[in-house]
């Protein structure tokens, strides 16, 4: 059952309209498929917490601004060495996500990759494709090259309502997602030991709709390797969501279900990262109110608390107060804020149309 919070201070801060509440009744949660049902807990060792000199957001730029560079210079001696340490499971941001992921993104903020020129697209394929000839045994230059499929798929799709896309359009965004689809299964055997390789494989699954089974089939794979990549269980989420093949009732259930494989080393934690990522990038839980979306507070706020045992990096912190003050718990808000003091960061508390100073007014008054 949902937490009874204080609304009426969160709705004048966020200016959002009052909207009802999804009911996940038990009888609705059992009508459907759950696709991380009985997955077993993993058994992998728990990282150690990693100190950093380095704030959560400077080190993030950091590492993608220097793997963008590295790669528009094709220096792929330095790009492998990059990829053999950001690929070891105890690398991780002080927040505690795999410097992995933004291995992979910083290769596509270069000014090789701006979408309107064609002639930067075969340029990016080019360099790819001599990342692969140099070094044929990495799992990298494989899923950058089906990154670039992916990429190169949703440009042509463009962020249009599907009814909105253009049958050439369609096409062209079939035969790149197909292209990548075909690329990661011909070279799976040497892909298959990086996560990122399930994460795009699952990505695919979303976008050409995939059966629930063959969704699950690969997800059980995904996590025998590796169950503690976050990325593979933001895609299954997505997959799960109304919009793609799902609904809100099997993406809780979905949430509730993968926290036990993941228990050991995090608690509760990964509910709340799966929710955090929702919020962050998904309109259906943008545009509504905490109450109003699956997510339950009590949750949420347990796997923060988790979260904060394991990587007590501010930046968690500050978000975490920031869900507090969204979903109205005005304790919880006041006691955060009292942790954070008078040095919070600012761009933990940019959304929901709340600040810091508006939470922390409303949590002491």
């Amino acid at each position: 059952m949902k937490t009874s919070v204080f609304m009426p201070l969160v709705l004048g801060l966020t200016g959002c309209s009052l909207i009802s509440p999804l009911v996940l009744t038990p009888a609705a949660l059992q009508s459907k498929t759950r696709i991380a049902a009985n997955i077993p807990a993993s058994e992998l060792p728990c990282v150690e917490i990693q100190n950093s000199n380095q704030s959560e957001l400077s080190l993030r730029s950091n590492i993608s601004s220097e793997i963008a560079a590295t790669f528009s210079s094709g220096n792929f001696e330095k790009l492998e060495n990059y990829y053999n340490l950001y690929k070891k499971r105890t690398s991780r941001t002080p927040s505690g996500l795999w410097k992995l992921k933004f291995f992979y993104d910083g290769m596509f903020d270069s000014n090789l990759t701006k979408y309107d020129n064609e002639n930067n697209w075969i340029k990016v394929e080019a360099k790819i494709r001599e990342w692969i000839k140099k070094y044929p045994q990495s799992p990298a230059p494989y899923i950058a090259y089906s990154n670039f499929f992916i990429k190169r798929g949703w440009h042509f799709r463009g962020g249009d309502f599907a009814d909105k896309v253009s049958d050439e359009a369609w096409e062209k965004f079939r035969t790149n997602i197909k292209l990548a689809n075909n690329f990661l299964e011909k070279n799976k055997q040497i892909a298959s030991v990086d996560p990122q390789w399930y994460t795009n494989m699952l990505h695919i699954a979303r976008v050409q709709s995939w059966r629930k089974w063959e969704v699950k089939k690969l997800l059980r794979e995904a996590l025998s390797k590796e169950a503690y990549y976050y990325e593979t269980y933001y895609e299954v989420f997505e997959y799960l969501l109304p919009k793609w093949s799902g609904s809100f009732e099997e993406a809780e259930q979905f949430a509730d279900d993968v926290v036990l494989v993941t228990s050991k080393c995090e608690g509760k934690g990964l509910y709340s990262r799966i929710y955090w990522r929702a919020f962050n990038k998904h309109y259906e839980f943008q545009s509504q109110q905490f109450y109003a979306t699956p997510a339950n507070w009590q949750k949420v706020s347990q796997g923060f608390e988790d979260i904060i045992a394991y990587y007590p990096d501010p930046w968690n912190v500050n978000s975490y107060g920031k869900f507090a003050c969204f979903a109205g718990d005005k304790a919880k808000t006041k006691e955060l804020i009292t942790k954070i003091g008078s040095n919070p960061i600012p761009e933990a508390w940019k959304q929901f149309r709340l600040d810091f100073a508006s939470c922390q007014k409303w949590a002491f008054e």
